[in-house]
């Protein structure tokens, strides 16, 4: 291992050019913190291509101390000596004998980035002439390079430890512990021998591995012989078969299978054909009938127009009548009003002004009600007219969206309109569940939907705009679906809704269904998975029952208004009275003055009654009749209708059932089975032997699959055609016969081996022990020097692998006998971990085997107090290496103490550019004097 004797820098952080000696045993860097102390460390590391230092969560590189000072490249140069120590050779040889060498790094910025090159030279080379003299190395070969000069990987992971981290040593655990003394005390002869039986063994077994696969081999090509033996065979066995599938097989069951096709589409043709005469003699009958079925319509919409024209007159003379009527009793009411004033005639005029205002708040009261009524008398007469001429009645929210539908052009039906009730029993349950989906709408091209939506947005159309519809089914037996009449394709949902929705008498006999089943009564109570209500509206929205509840209704408000009319007739004339009175006029002599007139007033009113009477019978029987003609006219046009769809029906299902293509097909196969007899020998076209092929194949597509399938494995499939592979098969028997022989014999040199490796690794595992002691030894004589009792707990080190990999190092220490402690124990002290670190790192270098070499500690007295300094520094005087440690000015002066050469750093001045120099003391020889230390 060498050392350094001297160390210079160029552009390294804030150093402009430095040269500073190091040809001593230990080298003391003094400063204050951020002097640099650490970036002389980080140079030495740089020039090792070691990892420089760390702090805390911020890494250091060497890019960090280059790109600091604005220059574009750095040199590292250090000179070390290369001289042979007894019975071991110099660090740098080959190829170099000279007592120095010099060590240089060049890092340069390189595209933006920073790039190191190595250089190695013959003795003291200045960095001018470096590249010329020196060997140029990269990062890879250099680090080669130094491990073969003595820096192995154990030693570059001690000089890697940063500021504060000298005490991590004790940190290892014992398996760790004892790999790192293995790195550095392993002895190389005997690793040399192990490793020769290992290879002599790996050889062996390589050899035996070869023999056994080159019998494995000959195994497998005895077994792929016997599978080309055998594909042969089957390929053999193949062409046989496709050779009489092919020529004999496929024609014979071909003129079979013809045959009985002919004879099954004879029959199939003739049932056809009889189906096609039906339904043309059907068709012609409803082409006859359609014209009668339109003549019906066409006189029911000629009668619908006569019953409404003497409907529109009779309510013409009906209306005359009123008015004639209403004149006379206009006159009579105005005797009423007299006679009324003439019997108040002398009461109190202030009761008589009370009397007036109540009569009026009556009137008005009534006349309230009377609008009402008559509002919605109006709107139900005028839904039955709408209904009567076959118009649909929707309320103002759903004509508004329809008629923008229209408007967009967006064909679509209302769910009403696809539907029809054939029981009208059952009108209150369909009601009951299908009454919130009255007014969905229907959308005759689903691809219209996004038009659809957007429009029912902006209308705020609440009900369902549906674009998806389906044809329907048939329906369940019981089912709510089995009581109507769908004429168009309806939501998907609907359908299920109406199949599983089940008819039921009463709600007793629904409630004994299963647990979950959907039911409706008859009355309109409706079960769902919600629970049980009556669902009925009380207006129906689907069928006759409908227009027969608007009827009922119709009554009802007449009947529920005359009484209010009445009411006000007497109130209005009871309010005429009053006033009359309160005016001052004389009833009895306007009554005594028009006697005459009011007499024949009221023999008018007799004849304008009787002629009234006889007008409301003529405006009822033509109301009648003109409700009887709509219902004839709805009757002859859904007669129409039927007919027209069973012509449609027919006429689409004519070409199907005369199979004009079938026909063509049936003369094709006969003139097939005519050219087939000619050409196929008389054995062939034997029944009862093609009835056997039949049986067995089934039809020509199974033979065209099986020669398909054969096609197809000869094409994808590897075969063995040549018959010379039987022969080859034997042969490769004997071989392999001679090859397990040749196995065997070979086995016992397998054995010899196996003996010499075991016997070498016995050798190995006792050097391994051996070494563990030497160790264990050494870490006690520290401990003596150090004054601290330090026990060693050995390997239990067998010769087998599994004992190798899983054996440990314990050590343990104890300070001021205070008991025993591991290496990491966590009642240990800052200063005892830096003791246990620095025993445990000396006494790797106490070893004959690697003598010499050099250590950087960052700050080892960091934790310690005098008394353990001096022991840190006879640990360092005691030991034949190179130490550079690093400490802060503010220790004690004993950390001085053991240094040769004592470096002193200073901070760089804000207001220059460089830092200054670093300060050397060196002392004197008589000082440099140190107790002989452990080889």
């Amino acid at each position: 291992m060498f050392r350094f004797e001297k160390l210079e820098l160029v552009h390294w952080d804030y150093w402009q050019r430095l040269e500073i000696p190091l040809a001593a045993p230990i080298v003391t860097i003094v400063g204050p913190n951020g002097s640099g102390k650490t970036t002389l460390l980080d140079a030495l590391r740089t020039l090792l291509a070691l990892e420089c230092s760390g702090h805390g969560s911020r890494k250091r590189d060497y890019k960090r101390y280059v790109r600091r000072n604005g220059e574009d490249f750095a040199w590292l140069r250090a000179v070390v000596d290369n001289r042979r120590l007894p019975n071991h050779r110099r660090p740098f040889w080959p190829p170099h004998q000279e007592e120095q060498v010099t060590l240089a790094c060049r890092i340069e910025r390189k595209g933006g980035d920073w790039a190191r090159v190595y250089f190695l030279a013959a003795g003291d080379v200045a960095i001018e002439g470096i590249e010329t003299e020196g060997t140029e190395y990269g990062v890879r070969d250099w680090r080669q390079l130094l491990h073969q000069a003595g820096l192995t990987p154990a030693l570059a992971r001690v000089l890697s430890l940063e500021q504060g981290q000298t005490d991590k040593l004790c940190e290892l655990s014992g398996r760790e512990l004892l790999d790192l003394v293995f790195q550095v005390f392993g002895d190389k002869e005997t690793l040399d021998r192990y490793a020769e039986a290992r290879a002599h063994q790996e050889l062996v077994n390589a050899e035996l591995k070869a023999m056994q696969g080159e019998e494995s081999r000959l195994a497998n090509e005895l077994e792929r012989f016997e599978q080309k033996v055998n594909r042969h065979l089957e390929w053999q066995a193949l062409a046989s078969e496709r050779q009489a599938l092919a020529a004999e097989t496929r024609p014979r069951l071909e003129f079979h299978s013809l045959n009985e096709s002919i004879r099954g589409a004879r029959r199939q043709l003739a049932a056809t054909r009889r189906d096609w005469r039906r339904a043309r003699d059907e068709l012609r009958a409803r082409s006859d009938e359609l014209p009668l079925r339109q003549q019906a319509v066409h006189a029911g919409v000629a009668a619908r127009l006569a019953a409404e024209t003497a409907e529109q007159v009779a309510n013409a003379a009906l209306n005359q009548a009123n008015a004639e009527r209403t004149r006379w009793l206009t006159r009579l009411e105005e005797r009423q009003r007299l006679l009324a004033a003439a019997r108040v005639e002398g009461g109190d005029p202030l009761a008589d002004q009370e009397a007036l205002e109540r009569a009026e708040a009556e009137r008005d009261g009534l006349r309230l009600q009377l609008a009402a009524g008559s509002a919605e008398l109006a709107q139900v007469a005028e839904l039955l007219h709408n209904l009567s001429a076959g118009r649909r009645a929707d309320p103002a929210d759903v004509s508004r969206f329809r008629a923008a539908l229209h408007g967009a052009g967006i064909g679509h039906s209302l769910l009403a309109e696809r539907l029809e009730i054939t029981d009208e029993g059952w009108s209150n349950a369909v009601e009951a569940v299908l009454a919130p989906f009255a007014h969905i709408v229907l959308l005759d091209d689903p691809q219209q939907a996004e038009e659809a939506f957007v429009l029912g947005e902006r209308l705020l159309y609440r009900h369902y705009v549906v674009p998806e519809t389906v044809a329907v089914p048939a329906a369940g037996a019981g089912s709510l679906l089995e009581v109507l009449r769908l004429t168009g394709p309806v939501p998907e949902w609907l359908i299920h809704v109406l199949q599983r929705t089940q008819r039921v008498e009463d709600a007793a006999v629904g409630a004994r269904l299963p647990r979950g089943q959907d039911w409706v009564s008859r009355q309109g109570y409706l079960r769902e998975r919600r629970g049980g209500r009556h669902a009925a509206p009380g207006l129906p929205r689907f069928g006759q029952a409908r227009m027969a509840a608007l009827r009922q209704r119709q009554g009802e408000l007449e009947n529920d208004l005359a009484p209010l009319r009445q009411r006000l007739h007497e109130v209005e004339r009871d309010i005429a009275a009053r006033r009359q009175r309160l005016s001052g006029s004389d009833a009895r002599r306007d009554l005594a003055a028009r006697a005459g007139e009011f007499a024949e007033a009221g023999n008018a009113l007799q004849r304008a009654d009787e002629a009234h009477r006889s007008a409301a019978r003529a405006a009822q029987g033509a109301r009648q009749a003109r409700q009887e003609s709509e219902e004839a006219l709805r009757a002859a046009q859904l007669a129409e209708t039927a007919i027209a769809s069973q012509i449609a029906a027919l006429r689409s299902s004519l070409p199907g059932l005369e199979n004009l293509a079938g026909r063509r097909e049936q003369a094709e196969r006969l003139r097939r089975l005519r050219r087939q007899r000619r050409e196929l020998p008389l054995a062939w076209q034997e029944t009862a032997g093609n009835q056997a092929l039949a049986e067995q194949w089934g039809d020509v597509r199974a033979i065209d699959r099986r020669l398909a399938e054969i096609e197809r494995r000869f094409a994808q499939e590897s075969w063995e055609t040549d018959a010379t592979v039987v022969a080859l098969r034997d042969n490769l028997r004997d071989s392999l016969q001679r090859q397990q022989r040749e196995v065997s014999d070979r086995r016992r040199d397998n054995d010899m081996a196996r003996a010499q490796t075991d016997a070498a690794r016995s050798e190995y595992v006792k050097v391994l022990r051996h070494t563990a002691s030497r160790y264990a030894k050494n870490l006690r004589l520290l401990g003596e020097m150090a004054g601290v009792r330090v026990e060693v707990e050995l390997p239990p080190l067998a010769a087998d692998e599994s004992s190798l990999a899983q054996a440990a190092l314990v050590v343990r220490f104890e300070f001021d006998a205070k008991g025993l402690m591991g290496m990491n124990d966590s009642d240990a002290s800052g200063g005892q971990q830096v003791v246990k670190s620095l025993i445990l790192l000396v006494g790797l270098m106490m070893e004959e085997a690697h003598p010499g070499g050099f250590v950087f500690i960052d700050e080892p007295f960091a934790h310690l107090d005098i008394m353990n300094i001096e022991r840190v520094s006879a640990f360092l005087r005691a030991t034949r290496a190179q130490y550079l440690l690093t400490t802060p000015v503010t220790h004690n002066v004993g950390v001085y103490d053991p240094a040769a050469i004592t470096l002193v750093t200073a901070k760089k001045r804000p207001d220059e550019r460089w830092a200054s120099r670093v300060g050397v003391l060196v002392r004197q020889a008589a000082d440099l004097a140190t107790p002989a230390g452990n080889a």
